[in-house]
């Protein structure tokens, strides 16, 4: 007997193949350094210059593109696994088997109608899942990526960059932030201020990594992490789905 299933499969292993050409993409970006060190005067003080990094290159479209053929191959993977469970289940002509998410569990309800004509122990599975805010956030999450605008939700370097060393030597006004940290409106990230006549030498080492921008629960983290983990979650999901089709004898 074909294989119910097959689809969702499909689909899980096409999300793969994006997520090994986007990591591919990103270290391309990320290996021809987009950014670079710069000097400009202090706003309020003419006898302080503060050093900061810029970026020079913007991050390349295929990057939002990638992201949005992954997530939405997933997406389609529980769509298509719960349609074809209503189908196995005798629904004729099923029309609302999307998997369900929600803004809250208050929402979830509402939600479900989406799902109604899935068997009642297959939406109950679904709301176990905990697909909104405050139950599995990065479920939430995944589905605020699908939805979205993939163009706003990507930018070049979050806010969870990670100073891995820094050397800082010489005489005259020295001032360094305790943190450093991006800022997303200028593209930029200030490094240190040094009085006009100081003589330092520094050296720092960061991390630089794509982030999504603008979504909450995954906003500043690193797109290939936060990826990564939905692409296991979603699979965990699916099979999920699988073993309760099989409890339920709904497949042989």
């Amino acid at each position: 007997m074909p294989d119910p299933f097959d689809s969702s499969r499909r689909k899980i292993a096409r999300a793969k193949e994006h997520f090994a050409n986007l990591h591919r993409e990103i270290e391309e970006f990320t290996r021809v350094n987009p950014y670079a060190r710069v000097t400009e005067p202090h706003p309020e003080r003419a006898d302080r210059i503060v050093h900061k990094v810029k970026m020079t290159k913007e991050i390349p479209a295929v990057i939002a593109d990638t992201t949005a053929d992954f997530v939405q191959n997933l997406r389609n993977a529980l769509d298509n696994a719960a349609y074809a469970v209503a189908v196995a289940a005798g629904k004729v002509d099923p029309k609302y088997t999307a998997f369900p998410f929600a803004r809250s569990a208050a929402e979830m309800a509402n939600s479900l109608g989406r799902s109604k004509d899935l068997p009642k122990e297959m939406q109950s599975l679904f709301c176990g899942f905990q697909p909104y805010l405050g139950g599995d956030d990065l479920l939430w999450a995944f589905n605020e990526i699908c939805n979205g605008d993939k163009h706003k939700y990507i930018i070049p370097i979050g806010t969870g960059m990670v100073r891995r060393a820094a050397g800082v030597e010489g005489t005259g006004f020295f001032e360094m932030p305790t943190t450093h940290v991006w800022d997303r409106t200028k593209n930029e990230m200030e490094l240190l201020t040094l009085g006009v006549e100081s003589t330092y030498k520094y050296n720092f080492q960061f991390s630089f990594f794509v982030a999504f921008n603008d979504i909450q629960v995954v906003d500043g983290q690193p797109v290939l992490g936060v990826l990564d983990e939905l692409g296991s979650k979603i699979e965990s999901i699916f099979l999920g789905i699988e073993a309760e089709c099989r409890r339920l004898k709904i497949f042989p």
